[in-house]
């Protein structure tokens, strides 16, 4: 019966019955990997993430982590514990190597600004945002 849709019929929700797709975490992370793993994939829309980004959702989480261990080392310089200057130098190194390793599976996996826009538009929201506004 083709033609317009009663009012009844469009005040009625579809049932879905399209399983969620979402990437689970592998058995083989840790407790804190894997709930870096849930928080990333549900920032996502649940098709973002395919098999195919598995390893390098899996480097990104292990990471992180990691990043986290390491920046527990370097507070506990900071608030006094003395390792000496080559161990601070070591410390900060493996930091700064971690962080890089993160953002670099950030971009791969299109989790960053700059994966959003050209860099064009993102020059044009930049210059935006630096403008007074009328309620200032």
């Amino acid at each position: 019966m083709a033609g317009r849709k009663s009012t009844a019929s469009l005040s009625v929700v579809p049932i879905s019955t399209k399983k969620d797709s979402r990437l689970a975490a592998p058995k083989t992370l840790t407790k804190r990997q894997s709930q870096l793993w849930i928080e990333i994939v549900n920032s996502k829309p649940a098709d973002w993430f395919t098999p195919n980004n598995s390893a390098l959702l899996v480097g990104y989480v292990k990471s992180i982590a990691s990043h986290e261990f390491i920046s527990l080392g370097v507070d506990a310089v900071e608030a006094g514990k003395e390792i000496g200057v080559k161990g601070m130098d070591k410390l900060y190194a493996m930091q700064e190597r971690k962080a890089r390793l993160i953002q670099s599976f950030a971009t791969k996996l299109r989790l960053t600004q700059q994966s959003r826009w050209q860099p064009k538009t993102a020059g044009e929201k930049s210059g935006k945002a630096a403008t007074s506004r009328p309620w200032d």
